[in-house]
């Protein structure tokens, strides 16, 4: 039986989540945008078994999807709820729901075009505190919003709200919509922070408590500061000065200057090779430069360390792919770093993140 899916991507990366689902379902056929970033798919799989063939092998730009088993009209009146409640009373999966299996609800409130105000007469808060009761007394299921098993997904797109009740580990994201809205720290030097910390999130990884870090483009230094944070020894390799906030902290030292000349240096000491246990790199460059680089930077890499980097891609145009760009640099880090994952995270901008190893 096909089943439907409503998809969340950067509205930019919209294009290469649609290319990527089909290469998991050749008969996929695409849906319309209901918002930038928020388009539907209809797969010829089961929801679960199609959910399931793409967890498995996450995708880059698609950050988010549940399956649509309810369309609800909406009057943008308070007795929206109403409807709401009743279509969730009716799903067929919600009497799989027990005790032992906690639950979420996330709710969403788009309207189709972008900057406009909010239409609705109702928060996403009220939407989930409604649906939430209602199922904690038919079910008997509790709620669990930080750890659910199950999710409950409602996006409200104009005149319409789609309704689906999956696991969560199907979701791709226990996020609404992938979106890991981050708070700013007192702390916190940089917006790339942000992008740091969802990356660690996202690919499941600590940063060490010990060991040497080498820091590409570091300035103004968010990542150093992490880094160092960790209890790590960090070299930040940029000409450009650090945050002063950085200056005289133990275990900090900054080369001012290229990482290409940084390299040169740690190249010429034999015993510099496999001495560092994260390679993290945020350099302002192109994707196939800036994997070369870090391909380059292997044999400082320990056996069992990770390297992690942005990869800046273009615009998409009439002769300019980002994803074609995007898999051509992979393939070049692929010539270092046999295990790859990459993810477009919430945080990141025009570029994706890609997590490497060598073992």
């Amino acid at each position: 039986m096909p089943s439907f899916f409503l998809v969340t991507s950067s509205d930019e990366f919209e294009n290469a989540a649609r290319a990527e689902l089909r290469q998991h379902d050749p008969k996929l056929k695409p849906g319309p945008s209901l918002a930038p970033g928020l388009f539907l798919i209809d797969s010829a799989f089961e929801w679960d078994d199609f959910a399931a063939i793409v967890s498995q092998d996450p995708p880059i730009y698609a950050r988010h999807f549940f399956p649509v088993q309810d369309i609800v009209t909406l009057d943008k009146a308070p007795t929206d709820l109403d409807r709401l409640a009743e279509a969730v009373a009716g799903l067929p999966r919600l009497a799989e729901l027990a005790e032992e299996r906690p639950f979420g609800v996330q709710a969403r409130l788009v309207e189709p075009e972008e900057g406009v105000a909010s239409s609705y007469p109702y928060t996403p808060f009220a939407i989930k505190e409604r649906l939430a009761t209602l199922i904690s007394e038919k079910t008997g299921a509790t709620e669990n919003i930080r750890e659910p098993e199950e999710i409950l997904s409602v996006v409200c797109v104009g005149e319409r709200a789609y309704v689906g009740l999956s696991p969560a580990e199907l979701n791709l994201s226990s996020w609404p919509g992938g979106m890991r809205r981050l708070s700013k720290r007192p702390e916190q030097i940089s917006r790339a922070e942000l992008k740091l910390q969802e990356a660690l999130e996202v690919f499941g990884v600590d940063l060490p408590s010990s060991g040497k870090a080498a820091d590409l483009g570091a300035a103004p230094g968010g990542w150093t500061r992490m880094l160092l944070a960790a209890g790590m020894e960090v070299v930040a390799i940029d000409p450009a000065s650090l945050d002063p906030r950085l200056a005289g902290l133990p275990g900090l030292t900054h080369y001012p200057s290229y990482a290409e000349r940084f390299l040169e240096h740690e190249l010429a000491d034999k015993g510099n090779l496999g001495q560092y246990q994260v390679i993290a790199s945020d350099l302002r460059m192109d994707a196939a430069m800036a994997a070369k680089l870090v391909v380059s930077y292997a044999p400082l890499l320990a056996r069992d360390g990770f390297a992690l980097t942005t990869l800046k891609l273009p615009h998409e145009s009439a002769k300019l792919k980002p994803a074609v760009l995007a898999e051509q640099a992979i393939s070049i880090l692929r010539q270092a770093y046999p295990h790859i994952q990459a993810r477009q995270l919430f945080h990141n901008r025009q570029e994706i993140t890609v997590y490497l190893r060598k073992s």
